[in-house]
């Protein structure tokens, strides 16, 4: 009996280190990003895994990011998505989601304003990562019921689709 409970406790830890291994959290702010920012105009680049980065930008009503290898991320054409920014209008992190020791796949949290009342409405934005391209795949309403969960869902989904092309 005791080797069985060893053995199951030894997969147990497997599993979950496997699967938290496979979504990692960088940060989206901080002092590991480097910093570009102008007067009234915020634009800072974060590091990610496998030499990824998330680009951000911050004009105040308008924000966007990148999502790009760090070799490609000055010659990417346009942001990865762009949106009336409201509130905070970024998370402070973003969940990768990992194929082969490759990101495929992130979640960032995003503020914007929607609609002819311009609402504030926050997001988990999912986004599929092809290479040195990437595309927003999805959002899940911050107060839907477990969405965590759902964006999580998502973008393993996403990991595994490709972005239209252009």
């Amino acid at each position: 009996m005791r080797p069985m409970i060893a053995l199951a406790t030894a997969l147990a830890l497997t599993g979950a280190g496997g699967a938290f291994g496979q979504t990692p959290f960088t940060p989206a702010t901080g002092p590991t990003c480097k910093d570009q920012s102008k007067e009234g105009f915020g634009l800072w680049t974060c590091p990610g895994p496998a030499g990824y980065v998330v680009r951000f930008a911050d004009e105040g009503n308008i924000v966007s990011l990148t999502i790009a290898p760090r070799r490609a991320i000055e010659k990417v054409q346009g942001p990865t998505a762009q949106w009336r920014g409201a509130g905070k209008a970024l998370g402070d992190k973003v969940q990768w989601i990992m194929r082969g020791g490759v990101p495929r796949a992130a979640v960032i949290r995003t503020w914007s304003r929607v609609g002819d009342d311009e609402r504030e409405v926050q997001e988990l934005s999912v986004f599929a990562i092809n290479g040195e391209k990437a595309c927003l795949v999805s959002a899940v309403e911050i107060h839907t019921d477990k969405a965590n969960a759902a964006a999580l869902a998502r973008a393993e989904q996403a990991a595994d689709s490709h972005c239209p092309e252009k």
